[in-house]
């Protein structure tokens, strides 16, 4: 019997994963959850265990505030001991946490396996390319989403162990959504009706951890709302609102009255409010893969993104931040056709990389 440890250290991670940890626990190997941290409040991380119906890590750890570098050299000393008998570790994504346990296993000794293999923006001031293109680097197994992240790993001289599953974040939405419907009642609290909305998340650091920036984004939230004729939901990321208050921009946000600012929400309740707004707008690498599955039109308020099928289908359009390029978009996505093809697999991400792991394992 092998011994595969999976390490996961963030929310998104917590809902990509969750698929892939249930059907690794179904194979006849010792298999060990570890939570690095990274995203570590206790309330929230307790509501996505529970959303998405997913046990309770073997190995909690936590990191608190700390910088990149020292997350990185953190989880790896924190999880060493975990991992230095595994057979296997999984690592998911992009994030200081999977970097880490790229680099872990590989001065173990151990074979490395990355879930989300192969995806680029192409533009290594982000964080997140560089962590993909280390753990891609370092990996025996690499799971790809699609046939255009596999040919990524191509053009980079990584061929062996490259296998194209689909993205496991089709499976989280398939399992899930009936329980979502089911349950809640996130529009009749918040007062919205289908359609009726636009959803908004917002966090990325180099969109908000500059006054500049921050201003302008408030500017492109109102345009949007504006050209929309519709509200914007927007659960405010903790980063996001630290930087309102501390840039001295919280009276403007105040101030348009087309921004209704909430708690971040839960799992369930979010696939609710993303199934059912009118548009999407983000920074982030998971709605835009999310919002194209439920066929909602996309705005991605960056100048790249990881997810390029989106934007080859039409269901995703890049404005950066700019007001007009976003009130522009915002237009045209919502008089456009939304009947894309979902690029990201059919819901059996899981099984088959359960299958693979149990073949490399034998």
């Amino acid at each position: 019997m092998g011994r595969i440890v999976t390490i996961i250290g963030t929310r998104p991670e917590i809902i990509k994963m969750a698929p892939v940890v249930k059907a690794l626990d179904g194979l006849d190997h010792e298999h060990v959850l570890v939570h690095s941290g990274q995203h570590y409040d206790l309330v929230m991380d307790r509501i996505f265990f529970r959303d998405m119906d997913l046990r309770e890590p073997d190995h909690q750890f936590e990191l608190k505030e700390q910088p990149p570098h020292l997350q990185v050299a953190t989880t790896m000393r924190q999880v060493a001991g975990v991992t230095e008998t595994a057979d296997l570790v999984i690592v998911h994504g992009d994030t200081n946490t999977t970097v880490a346990g790229a680099l872990l296993a590989k001065k173990q000794g151990r074979a490395l396996a990355h879930v989300e293999a192969g995806i680029r923006s192409f533009d290594k001031t982000m964080p997140e390319e560089i962590n993909r293109i280390i753990a891609d680097q370092l990996a025996d197994l690499l799971f790809a989403p699609t046939p255009t992240s596999a040919d990524n790993l191509g053009q980079e001289n990584v061929t062996r162990g490259v296998h194209v599953v689909g993205n496991s974040v089709i499976d989280a939405l398939i399992q899930n959504l009936p329980n979502a419907e089911a349950k809640s009642d996130v529009l009749s609290r918040l007062g919205v009706t289908p359609r009726g909305y636009l959803l908004l998340t917002f966090h990325r650091a180099e969109n908000v951890d500059s006054k500049e920036s921050l201003a302008r984004a408030l500017d492109a939230f109102e345009a949007a709302a504006d050209e929309a004729g519709r509200p914007i939901v927007f659960p405010i990321h903790p980063r996001t609102a630290k930087r309102l208050h501390e840039f001295g921009l919280e009276s403007r946000a105040k101030g348009i009255s087309t921004l209704r600012r909430i708690e971040p929400m839960g799992y369930l309740d979010m696939l609710v409010l993303e199934k059912e707004a009118a548009l999407v707008l983000t920074d982030s690498g998971g709605l835009q893969e999310e919002s194209c599955f439920f066929r909602v039109p996309c705005v991605t308020l960056r100048e790249n993104t990881e997810r390029p099928e989106t934007l080859a289908i039409g269901s995703n359009v890049l404005t950066g931040t700019d007001p007009k390029r976003v009130r522009a978009a915002v237009r045209r996505q919502l008089d456009g056709k939304h009947d894309w093809p979902n690029p990201y697999g059919d819901g059996t991400t899981a099984p088959q990389i359960a299958e693979i792991v149990a073949a490399s394992l034998g």
